[in-house]
């Protein structure tokens, strides 16, 4: 793994441990040694160094009493602190989008559902159904046109990967997920806001609480 000197180092550095991280190949409790990075990506120490407390910066790595750097663990408080700031945003866009949804959105909301449900009792296509589900945020937020609200629930998306996908990997969530989707076009068409708000919380909730119940019973 060669990385590409197109940027500043510390910056190419920090991305690719950082995807590492939220992507689950370096678990909770993994060390990550400067030795072994400086090695695989071909280069000093240094840039391995600084890119490393920028992700301690924001809390993705920690350092040991004893040394060395370690992947850090998911709490609570980080699981319901990011879920409150995504269901307050995506407030934010779904008023937009009954605001703004035409035939042409609709029917790609519709088509969307009906792509997810020929999927859903694939076992073999799980990692499709959780692409669709993105599309289905995705097209909402291209529905609403609130560039700056959807770049801060896509960064806020790429913390919410570390987790966010076991929920869609359970049989049973999933079903519920799309059902809790369903709802909401169907509010969206109703241009009942207070019904689609409500809808997309709960959904929100369902997700939060059984990422909960996986991560830390």
């Amino acid at each position: 793994m060669i990385i590409q000197k197109s940027k500043r180092m510390r910056e190419l550095v920090y991305d690719q441990l950082k995807a590492l991280v939220i992507d689950g190949t370096l678990q909770p409790g993994s060390r990550i040694i400067e030795t072994d990075y400086a090695e695989k990506f071909q280069i000093s120490r240094t840039p391995i160094r600084e890119a490393i407390r920028m992700l301690e910066l924001e809390g993705l790595v920690e350092s040991q009493s004893k040394g060395g750097v370690t992947v850090t663990g998911i709490n609570k408080l980080d699981i319901d602190e990011i879920y409150k700031i995504r269901i307050a945003l995506e407030e934010v866009i779904l008023k937009e989008v009954i605001l703004q949804a035409n035939s042409d959105g609709i029917q790609k909301l519709d088509d969307l559902m009906k792509e997810t449900k020929n999927l859903l009792n694939d076992e073999n296509r799980m990692n499709d159904v959780f692409d669709l589900f993105s599309s289905f945020n995705d097209l909402l937020y291209e529905i609403a046109k609130l560039n700056r609200v959807t770049e801060m629930i896509k960064n806020l998306n790429f913390y919410m990967k570390r987790f966010r996908k076991m929920a869609i990997d359970s049989g049973a969530r999933k079903e519920i997920a799309f059902q809790d989707h369903k709802a909401i076009v169907e509010a969206i068409k109703e241009k009942n806001i207070i019904k689609t708000l409500k809808l997309n919380k709960m959904h929100l909730e369902r997700s939060r609480n059984f990422i909960i119940n996986i991560l830390l019973k």
